[in-house]
């Protein structure tokens, strides 16, 4: 506020008249500069903001989305801060969208705090007991500092016309540095050079805690001039910018309470919040620590974002606290928001059912039944966040399904998958914010290997009955034979008592007879069984290949015997007769023929390791084999043998003689 007055005087030319004009307009000013002077130094010459309470965001965090934090401010109509506020009575406005808070806490924290001297002859004025004005200004600065508790910590700076005296120091510190300072205020002139270090203090700060409000206590007396005073509102709109608070202490003699300067001053601390005092020497200076107890005060708040796009976005904050109803400024922050990333953890490339190892006839039961696949959820934002839901997808039907933690594997249900065939997997999830992504899809082989069918099937899958009904019929049939032969024993025993018992009787001694067909040979009787055929001449093989180990030498494993006219060696059980476990094997990787010679030649089927004789790789051509050739299929290595090898002959040495 500035204040304009303007006088104009138009002097008659009676001389007595003008005189008693003169003596009127005197007095006139005389009541003016009273009036004006009671009206600026009423109430013990104490001023103070009169400012409406307020709520301010001071500063907004989405690193750690979608829970947002902000720092926040409440001041009341007198410029202190609220405390007590509860998360309820506090509601944010997320781009217009009403959200309740999920935390708010009230932190203590220190403050920068500057005081700033302008030394000047009237703070050397001295009262009946010889003690300065500036003396009683650093006594009571001094009981401030020796006061401060250790926690919080402020950080204390002091500064004076010639450049800072002491930097972000403690308490303790701080008061030995303003102890031992002692200008030469008689011959010192006053300028505003010590606000402006001050500010320039608080503006290169870099090491300010997230939080930390900033304030000056300006020590001065009254301004030289009017150019002076166009320098002080430069400097007062360099402190809004900072969001600094100015105090003023003047010290001065009465008379300069009401000079323009002091209203100048005055309007320093009104603007930026700050107070102001003045001081002759009588008066009661008053507690700096009213001044900064309640920049030490801050809320945090939280609370889980509803945003589902990145950009810039905007929140406000509503406070409704007893007679309190405040609402922020709009605050601004940028925001990346992008879909989760789902992805299977190595796939597998194929799976193979077939009937259980330990029955291999079983057409009922086809293992595995199930398939783990593992997956993982990136979000390329960067910003971590809850998973709601993980769907399984196999040829775009949904075949699992997850809903809560752990989202980390699925357990897909492979009993309807009877026959061979191609499938492609995808996994979708959605996040808490209900956005979703499906991953590409990755293609799976499915391979069923049926169990064997015929009668061989049959003796395989009922083995055990037939086995123990062959026992059941074998016994009986022992047990036939044994009755029938005690039954001829029994028979013959008695017949040979008969007969002996006739022997002694010679009423019945039989008379001998001619001899028959003494020289005529029995006829030998057949045995039983004898029609059976007996079993087929098993194949023998007529070349083996033999397993080499590292150092070349054989011994690993059964050597493969070589028995058909094509032989086919792969990983793929379905289509090899010959499954060479390893992964360096292609599913159809080499084939062995034998011609009608007798021949065996070796050829590769375009497979990705190769096939090798001799160290050699061969083509789909093929090479014929020799016995004792070494045979490279993949990594795997072999030795050729023939059942009869060809006969080596021992080299002659024929010496002949010279003529």
């Amino acid at each position: 506020m500035k204040l304009s007055l303007t006088f104009n005087f138009s002097l008659p030319n009676n001389p007595q008249k003008s005189q008693k004009k003169i003596q009127l307009l005197n007095m006139r000013k005389v009541i003016f500069a009273i009036f004006l002077t009671t009206i600026l130094v009423a109430g013990g010459f104490h001023a103070r903001a009169q400012e409406a309470a307020r709520v301010e965001i001071v500063q907004v965090n989405a690193d750690s989305f979608p829970t947002i934090t902000a720092l926040l401010d409440v001041y009341d109509a007198e410029g202190r801060f609220v405390s007590a506020i509860g998360a309820a009575n506090i509601t944010v406005l997320e781009d217009g969208q009403s959200i309740p808070l999920t935390e708010l806490n009230e932190q203590e924290i220190g403050a920068q705090i500057v005081v700033a001297i302008n030394p000047s002859p009237p703070m050397d004025t001295r009262d009946s007991l010889g003690i300065s004005r500036y003396d009683r200004v650093v006594e009571k600065l001094r009981l401030w500092a020796e006061n401060r508790p250790l926690e919080p910590q402020d950080k204390l700076s002091l500064v004076s016309t010639a450049g800072p005296l002491l930097v972000n120091a403690t308490p303790s510190e701080w008061r030995n540095s303003l102890v031992s300072y002692q200008p030469d205020a008689r011959a010192a002139i006053p300028s505003l050079q010590s606000l402006s270090f001050a500010l320039d203090l608080i503006e290169g700060e870099q090491d300010t805690p997230l939080g930390m409000k900033h304030s000056i206590l300006f020590i001065t007396s009254h301004l030289p001039d009017q150019a002076t005073v166009t320098e002080l509102e430069n400097l007062t709109e360099r402190a809004l910018l900072l969001n600094t608070r100015v105090n003023v202490w003047l010290i001065d003699t009465d008379a300069y309470f009401a000079h323009f300067s002091a209203n100048s001053l005055k309007s320093l601390a009104l603007q930026t919040g700050g107070k102001y005092s003045a001081f002759s020497g009588i008066e009661v200076l008053p507690d700096p620590e009213n001044y900064f107890t309640h920049l030490r005060h801050l809320y945090t708040l939280s609370y889980e974002s509803r945003l589902t796009s990145g950009g810039s976005h905007r929140i406000a904050v509503q406070v409704k606290f007893g007679e309190l109803d405040l609402l922020s400024p709009d605050q601004s922050f940028g925001l990346d928001i992008q879909l989760p990333n789902p992805f299977i953890l190595a796939p597998p490339a194929q799976i193979v059912r077939q009937a259980p190892e330990e029955d291999p006839y079983n057409t009922e039961i086809l293992l595995p039944a199930e398939q783990e696949i593992e997956f993982l959820v990136e979000f390329p934002d960067g910003h971590q966040r809850p998973i709601k839901r993980a769907t399984l997808f196999v040829d775009e039907e949904i075949v699992a399904e997850i809903t809560s933690p752990p989202f980390e594997k699925f357990y897909w249900d492979l009993d309807k998958y009877i026959s061979s065939g191609e499938h492609s997997l995808q996994i979708e999830v959605e996040d808490s914010l209900g956005l979703t992504r499906m991953s590409l899809g990755v293609p799976l082989t499915i391979t069923i290997i049926q169990p064997p069918s015929g009668a061989l099937a049959f003796f395989g899958r009922n083995g055990s009955l037939l086995t123990l009904g062959v026992i059941t019929v074998s016994g009986l049939f022992l047990v036939a034979i044994l009755l029938v032969g005690g039954r001829r024993s029994l028979q013959t025993f008695s017949e040979k008592r008969k007969a002996k018992a006739a022997s002694h009787d010679p009423v019945t001694q039989p008379i001998p007879a001619t001899k028959l067909d003494e020289g005529k040979k029995k006829g030998r009787v057949p045995m039983p069984f004898s029609g059976w055929a007996r079993g087929q001449k098993q194949i023998k093989a007529v070349a083996y290949l033999t397993r080499l180990n590292g150092q070349g030498n054989s011994g690993v494993g059964t050597p493969i015997p070589l028995t058909g006219e094509e032989m086919i060696f792969g990983s793929d059980p379905v289509k090899v007769a010959f499954v060479l476990d390893d992964p360096s094997i292609s599913p159809k990787h080499a084939v062995l023929v034998r011609d009608e010679e007798g021949h065996f030649r070796l050829s590769d089927q375009n497979s990705i390791a190769g096939t090798w004789v001799n160290f050699e790789k061969l083509d789909t051509q093929g090479k014929i084999l020799a016995h004792g050739d070494i045979i490279h299929i993949g990594i795997l290595r072999y030795k050729f043998d023939l059942a009869k090898p060809p006969v080596s002959r021992s080299p002659k040495i024929q010496i002949e003689e010279a003529s």
